[in-house]
């Protein structure tokens, strides 16, 4: 199951209380699949079948206004990891960009396989930020023989900043687990990304991964908004914890929430043709 390979730390300042244990035994006993982990401040690890294990602090944004969700590491952004190092996403030798990378594990695992450049990019809050070069350090072991990554923080739809001006269509895979919750961010999201995406290399991809506890009508206008910003869908599909696919539906009726925890929509965009 995917959200096996991430352990809960707890931190010495805010130790594991009994209502925790509690939460995660019901957790265990009703099959209850938990799309999120960790809290902010704390840490979690994801044990890598390759890399060994990539240990990831959670941004502390209860002292920010951002009221983003970097403090979780959600199962999206272990979807795109497992991706990854599976070479269902290849990314060796390849110029990777994620946007809203929260704690950035999509990064780390494109850094260790073999990706000629890595950067990461989330909203300009400086807890979140600082999280992210954190998380550098305390992988900088594992990451000795790679490129170390870079930070940047962008706004979805500003192409002004100093990111979007130093990284013109300059990646070939594009990166964004778990960015579609903001219908209203839809266009700025996907200008951001077609922005980034190389415009020589036709082998350039956007790689989306969204939990449906987003919404699956927030999901299915996404992708209308991207084929009007200038993308082809070259691909999607749903994927649960399990591995179990099935056909992306913009609508299958009643859906049970904890159901909807489960599965995950798997998109790859492409720039349309000329």
């Amino acid at each position: 199951m995917l959200t096996t390979r991430i352990t809960e730390l707890a931190n010495k300042d805010n130790p594991v209380e009994d209502v925790d244990i509690f939460e995660s035994s019901l957790t265990t006993i009703f099959n209850d699949v938990r799309n999120m982990h960790g809290e902010p401040g704390e840490f979690v690890v994801y044990t890598s079948p390759k890399y060994g294990d990539i240990k990831l602090g959670l941004a502390n944004i209860r002292k920010s206004d951002t009221r983003l969700f970097s403090h979780h590491l959600w199962n999206a952004g272990v979807e795109v990891a497992g991706m990854i190092e599976n070479g269902e996403i290849d990314v060796e030798e390849e110029n990777v960009l994620e946007l809203g990378a929260g704690a950035a594990l999509p990064s780390l695992l494109s850094a260790l396989a073999g990706a000629r450049s890595v950067v990461i990019t989330d909203y300009p809050a400086p807890e979140i930020l600082e999280n992210i070069t954190s998380n550098i350090c305390l992988n900088s072991t594992i990451l000795s023989s790679s490129k170390p990554p870079e930070v940047y923080g962008h706004t979805w739809g500003d192409l002004s900043d100093d990111v979007a001006k130093a990284y013109t269509h300059a990646f070939t895979r594009v990166i964004a687990a778990d960015t579609l919750w903001m219908d209203y961010e839809h266009e700025n999201l996907a200008k951001s990304m077609l922005h980034f995406l190389d415009d020589k290399n036709p082998k350039a991809r956007v790689i989306v991964v969204a939990g449906l506890h987003t919404g699956r009508q927030k999901m299915a206008k996404f992708w209308n908004v991207a084929v009007d910003t200038g993308f082809e869908i070259e691909s999607i599909k749903e994927r649960d914890v399990n591995g179990v696919e099935r056909e992306f539906l913009a609508d299958r009726g009643f859906e049970d929430g904890q159901e909807k925890k489960m599965w995950l929509t798997i998109g790859i965009l492409k720039r349309k043709s000329s």
